[in-house]
């Protein structure tokens, strides 16, 4: 391979939603390009090839089964709000395990034309003293993507709908083709924003080219019964609400309990919509804003055992003890103060199985943390905010009960980790300038109901920095980490990764890396939009299919980012991939 370098001058794009985005410009090095003249250069399993205009050195062998590709077309190109921005996945596409002539790939891109929406809705039931005329409401109606893996988020679409001039309402939209969740909310009108028709839940909704869907919801069900109250507890403004356990939307009325004085039993009735009777839908109470109570979940089916959804009996009487104020304080091994974010969640509350707490905070300049909690046991995970040489902390918290205050309690946070590592090109030569990342690995797929009963810790903070001197390091939490080298455009390396690596749970850990930069596999064509113009400024991500078991055992099916390009003014792009993921 010929020594040539490059000088990086380009700001690095910061991951979204990172933590620990911050990138020393001013220390970047120059980094090697990938060229070559001939395939004697290259060396043993690789060959030079023509790459965006260049000659390099290529992979020849590779194992990326699985691999997709996900194209977002530019704002400008789209047409739409930027919220309803499309992205298309193309399908798989199959990569040889050898090529001897080098793993180029010529891939055209062409993005499908839009399915079109165009759906009728109406509904019966009386609201507001308006009888059988529920088309009357609008609506705002969203479609959420189901995505087939974990990790792959599945985007949002919604619209508004608009009177059909038939006693109902209508709404279209242009979407990709796909399977959906769709969620239907319905709006107030003048004179009726208190008893509106209750939110409709479609699930795994198949969107083909065309969808047109007269949406007859009926008469809604009735939730109907009474809730037992223990002496001195007051739930005036309470809400009752029904839930569908997929992923947690709210299918009925918001019911506002109203309670009289020395009123042991206080009644609730709410109007809902099940579309799909085979799931079992949960029943959720929530305290007012600001009142140191668990929430409490109740599934349908363990409560109305006979089918019926009237008169059914909710108790409060396992969480009936008052809450007393909790004081914490956040501090290093050394003693000294933490400003922390700080999440306490029920892990036993009272004698309950189905309540549920959480609370965010964060502490004050002394550490100090303040909570009223419900006697019972505790997880409180702290994590500290700016200060990326100390680590996240985990604490089970028991609060016996009483009227004072319990204070005195002390979080400790350990220094923390360190994933560092030395990085060599392909002969062996010294990488620098490339940009280097942890971001926190996908966890499996829970059902809303455990999501909100099981632990819910706050994830390890992203990291990131710059090799240098053919070397990392990089401050982490424990836990595990997807990991990336992202070598600058112009370079033609490949990202270098490697999914869930992982930081023990110990006191600084040091987790060791020793990798080596490979040659990329490489897919370069032209991106066209449905009528086959060439689409300018398109991001055109690559994403591998990747099955892990995690610490706690369970599988995950879910994907991985291994590259990314934009494309061009005449829609050429050219993307660049690492042979593997292997370690």
């Amino acid at each position: 391979m010929s020594r040539r370098s490059i000088a990086r001058v380009a700001l690095l794009g910061c991951l979204p939603a990172s933590a620990a985005c911050s990138i020393p410009l001013e220390s970047m090095e120059a980094m090697p390009t990938n060229a070559c003249d001939s395939s004697v250069q290259c060396g043993s399993g690789a060959t030079c090839a023509e790459v965006g205009g260049q000659r390099a050195c290529v992979s020849t062998s590779a194992q990326l089964d699985g691999l997709f590709l996900e194209i977002r077309p530019g704002a400008a190109n789209a047409g739409v709000e930027p919220s309803n921005l499309p992205k298309f996945s193309t399908q798989e596409i199959a990569i040889a395990r050898r090529a001897d002539a080098g793993q180029v790939y010529f891939v055209d891109v062409n993005v499908p034309p839009p399915a079109s929406v165009s759906a009728t809705w109406d509904v019966g039931g009386s609201y507001c003293s308006i009888d059988d005329d529920g088309g009357i409401f609008p609506l705002k109606v969203e479609f959420r993507r189901v995505s087939p893996y974990v990790g792959l988020e599945g985007q949002s679409y919604w619209t508004t709908s608009t009177p059909s001039g038939f006693g109902s309402q209508r709404f279209e939209l242009a979407i990709p083709s796909g399977d959906y969740h769709v969620y239907m909310v319905p709006q107030a009108i003048p004179d009726c924003d208190y008893d509106l028709p209750p939110p409709i839940f479609l699930p795994n909704q198949h969107i083909p080219a065309v969808w047109k869907p007269d949406i007859m919801a009926g008469s809604p069900r009735v939730l109907a019964g009474n809730l037992e109250v223990p002496s001195g507890v007051d739930v005036s403004g309470w809400k009752l609400d029904l839930l569908e356990p997929l992923t947690g939307s709210v299918i009925s009325q918001v019911g506002v309990l109203e309670q009289g004085e020395s009123q042991p039993d206080v009644p609730f009735s709410v109007k809902f919509y099940l579309a799909d009777p085979t799931t079992s839908p949960i029943i959720r109470l929530r305290p007012k804003d600001g009142e140191a109570r668990p929430t409490m979940y109740w599934q349908l089916d363990t409560i109305a055992l006979d089918g019926t959804t009237q008169d059914l009996a909710l108790s409060l009487f396992e969480v009936e003890a008052e809450a007393r104020r909790v004081e914490g304080r956040v501090l290093d091994m050394a003693g000294n103060p933490v400003f922390a974010t700080v999440r306490i969640q029920g892990a036993v509350i009272g004698k309950a199985q189905n309540a549920a707490y959480k609370l965010d905070t964060e502490t004050d300049e002394t550490g100090l943390f303040v909570a009223s909690l419900a006697p019972g046991e505790y997880v409180v995970y702290a994590q500290p905010s700016g200060d990326a040489t100390k680590a996240k902390a985990e604490q089970i918290l028991k609060v016996p009960a009483g009227s004072d205050c319990y204070c005195g309690q002390t979080i400790l946070i350990p220094e923390a980790g360190s994933l560092r590592g030395r990085v060599r090109g392909p002969t062996g030569e010294q990488m620098a300038g490339a940009a280097v990342f942890a971001v926190p690995s996908v966890s499996a797929a829970k059902s809303y109901f455990d999501r909100v009963l099981q632990r819910d810790p706050l994830l390890p903070r992203q990291a990131s920095g710059v090799l240098q001197d053919g070397g990392f390091s990089l401050s982490v939490d424990p836990g595990e980490f997807d990991f990336s080298i992202r070598p600058p455009s112009g370079s033609a390396y490949p990202w270098l990764v490697r999914p869930r690596l992982t930081v023990p749970s110990t006191d600084a850990p040091i987790a060791e890396l020793d990798l080596t930069m490979p040659y990329p596999v490489v897919l370069q064509g032209v991106v066209r939009d449905n009528a086959g113009a060439p689409l300018r400024d398109a991001l055109v991500v690559a994403w591998l299919p990747v099955e892990s078991t995690t610490p706690r055992g369970e599988e995950v099916a879910g994907v991985l980012q291994i590259g990314e390009a934009r494309s061009g003014l005449d829609g050429s792009y050219t993307l660049l991939l690492p042979p593997s993921t292997s370690r």
